[in-house]
Order: C-alpha cells, then structure tokens, then sequence
C-alpha cells in the first residue's frame, strides 16, 4: 500500500485517486525518490495576537566628511620688532579753579582746631631759626605743615611733629635757602633803586607759592629740591601764572602783617598761611584723607 504524498492517508493498490484530498496516485510514483515531509502539523493560533509598536531607530548621524588626506601647515608670522615707546608728555598739575577765599577760610578753620599748639609751635621755630641764623628755618617750617597736615586728616598734631624731618632736612633747608637768597638778592644793600623795588614786588609774592608748595611736595611726595621746583615752578608759571601770583601775593601779606603789635600778631597769621598754604596743596597736589575734609 501507498501513502497519498498531500495528505498521507493510505491508498488501497490500483486506486488512481486518494480518496481523502484527490490527488493523483500516480504522482506518489514520481515523486518517490523525493523526501516526503510530515503532514503539516502546526497548531492554529487560538486567537490573533496584539502587534506591538515599533521604536524608532537611532537618528541616521550627519554626513561625514572626512579630513583632507594631507597635512597643512600654519604659514609663519614674520616677527614684527615693537614700536619705539615715546612717554607722553608731562602736563602741569590739573586743578578746578583758584579759590583764594576758601583756601584761607580752611586754613582758618584748620589753624583753630589747634590754635595754641600751632602758634606755640610756630613762636619755637621762630626763636630756634633764628639762633641758629636759619639754617633749620626750612625743616622748621616742614614741620609746621605737617602738623596742619595731621589736622586736616583728622589726627592730633603733636608739638615733636615741628622736628619730624624723616631724612627730608637737606631738601627743606635747600628750598629755604634758595628762597631767602633770591629774596635777599632784591632787597639788599644798594638795591633800593625803583627797578628792584618793582622786581621785588612781583617776584616775593611768586617766592611765597613757591616755598609753599615746594615744601609739602618734599615732605609728603619725598622729591627732592629740583623736582620739587620744577612741580611748583610748571603749576604757578601756566596760562593762571596772574592769579597764583595774587595768591602770593595776599598770603605774603597777611604773614608779614603779623609784625604788628609787637610780633605778637605773626604767631597767629604764620600758622594760619601755613594752614591755608596746605589746604591750597590738597586741593591742587592731592592727598589721602580718609576722614574729612575741612573747608
């Protein structure tokens, strides 16, 4: 007996068609040297199953482009040597304006917060200046301004302040004496001809801003005596060379008016110049007051 090749139902000999599925029973003849496969087997699906989503895949990467196959060097920086450094030039102290009536009314207020120790100060430098024929007349006077100083930044002044030179003598007692030998020079014997009582009235008054403030620069700036004049000299000597000569020109006034009343008068009217000598350096030169400021 044959095996149907579809269905494998056995066929009875002589039987041309399966009875089960119709095949042909000669083609199980043909196909006999072929390999006959189990009936299909497989059991249904019970029942359809859910699809799932599918993710999306990773995002395709930007085109690549490759590197040139071949190395390119950076071309070379020709050195350039730096240019020549040309300092700009040196201008003259800037300031806002000449005020001669508050630098005398700060001056004032400043010689009154310690008046008897500034006109007891300025009454020794007057007698030790003049036993020691002027020599320390100079640092004296550096001393003084550093008390008038120490006032206006808030401090206490001190009597040993009038002998506080901290190496400055030499460059104080220069500046003195340049001063005093100028102003000799114009007032000496035999020069009492109109000319040099001219010359006298218009370099004294120029003398006073220079000693002035030349002084503080030496004693706060620590220059010496031809950098100091040279300062001084580049301030008062500008496009207001008039109004600083008035200024001069009222504080040595006001200095030498004290000489009345016996001398009495020039302990007060020295410390207060000097005093008002300083607030004019602040408001021009500047310096570190943290405290207050007096006007």
């Amino acid at each position: 007996m044959n095996n149907c090749p579809n269905c494998g139902v056995e066929i009875e000999e002589g039987i041309k068609f399966c009875k089960q599925c119709g095949m042909p029973v000669h083609i199980a003849e043909e196909e006999a040297s072929t390999l006959r496969l189990p009936p299909n087997t497989a059991p249904a699906r019970d029942s359809a199953q859910p699809t799932r989503p599918v993710s999306p895949g990773p995002a395709t990467p930007p085109h690549y482009n490759p590197p040139p196959a071949y190395y390119q060097p950076p071309e070379p920086v020709q050195y350039q040597p730096p240019a020549q450094y040309d300092p700009p030039a040196q201008a003259p102290p800037t300031y806002n304006k000449i005020s001669l009536g508050d630098w005398l009314s700060g001056g004032w207020q400043v010689y009154k917060e310690n008046g008897l120790l500034m006109s007891l100060a300025s009454f020794l430098a007057a007698i030790i200046s003049f036993c020691t024929l002027g020599v320390l007349a100079g640092p004296l006077l550096m001393g003084l301004y550093r008390m008038a100083f120490k006032t206006m930044r808030g401090e206490r002044p001190e009597l040993g302040d009038l002998f506080r030179w901290e190496g400055r003598f030499l460059q104080a007692f220069l500046a003195f004496l340049i001063a005093a030998a100028i102003h000799g020079g114009l007032t000496g014997a035999g020069n009492n001809s109109a000319l040099f009582v001219i010359l006298n009235f218009v370099v004294t008054p120029l003398l006073t801003m220079l000693l002035g403030l030349a002084l503080p620069l030496i004693m706060e700036r620590k220059m010496d005596i031809a950098a100091a004049i040279n300062e001084v000299g580049r301030l008062i000597f500008s496009r207001d060379a008039l109004m600083w000569w008035v200024v001069g020109l009222v504080f040595s006034t006001i200095a030498a008016g004290g000489t009345i009343a016996c001398l009495v008068g020039v302990f007060i009217t020295l410390p207060w110049i000097i005093s008002s000598s300083a607030v004019a350096y602040r408001d021009v030169f500047g310096f570190d007051d943290p405290n207050r400021t007096l006007h």
